[in-house]
């Protein structure tokens, strides 16, 4: 999955960066998007620390959805450069599961957070159907058209955090929702803080059909610990 990363930062990034109309409430809309895009999410790691993550896969029938999982996603920061980008060692999952592990040089994005919504996109196409390119390009405009914003707080390193939590549901006003099997209404969200190691908390994608016979995928992702 982290192989579709390097093509997906960018066209992620460059959509948000385009410039949108001016007025209070263009700013109100576009909140959520800049706080995701337009944040440095790892300034807080340091060389020679990283950040690890339990991903927690389940399903309501495994004959429809396959078999649920437990497993881990960690980040190791080698090294820093003089603009504090930096250079990532990423390890998705563990034995028969795992992943090569991916490097990454010059990033200031948390390349977690662009593998766990291309994986939130392969999921979609399983249940859903449809195909990959208008997918992700209808998850990276949900971010700037309909997003919901919240202010939460969390715990974490025995500290009460203020963080972020963004919403958002891609499909459920898309002209060919009809062609997507009752899946329409999947919702994704992300909590985050520029307080935390790696800046997001958790991720969860919630795959919910309002078809007969169908079933319920979710994925989560959660800080574990920074160090």
């Amino acid at each position: 999955m982290l192989r579709i990363v390097r093509g997906l930062v960018p066209a992620l990034a460059l959509a948000i960066a385009v410039p949108f109309a001016a007025g209070p409430a263009a700013a109100d809309q576009y909140e959520a998007a800049d706080l995701i895009f337009k944040s440095r999410h790892l300034d807080l790691v340091p060389k020679g620390t990283g950040v690890a993550y339990k991903f927690e896969h389940t399903v309501s029938d495994e004959k429809l959805m396959g078999k649920p999982f437990t497993d881990d996603v960690k980040i190791a920061v080698t090294d820093v450069n003089a603009e504090g980008q930096r250079v990532l060692d990423v390890t998705v999952f563990t034995g028969e599961r795992q992943r090569p592990v991916q490097n990454y040089d010059g990033l200031t994005i948390n390349p977690v957070f662009i593998w766990f919504l291309d994986k939130s996109v392969e999921n979609f196409r399983t249940v859903a159907g449809g195909k990959q390119p208008y997918l992700k390009g209808r998850m990276k405009e949900a971010f700037v058209e309909k997003p919901k914003l919240e202010d939460v707080k969390v715990e974490f390193g025995g500290k009460t955090i203020d963080a972020k939590k963004v919403t958002i549901e891609p499909f459920v006003n898309d002209p060919n929702k009809h062609k997507m099997q009752g899946y329409e209404n999947s919702k994704f969200s992300f909590v985050m803080s520029k307080d935390i190691p790696g800046y997001f908390y958790e991720m969860n994608a919630d795959f919910l059909s309002t078809q007969a016979g169908t079933g319920k995928l979710s994925d989560r992702l959660s800080l574990v610990e920074a160090k």
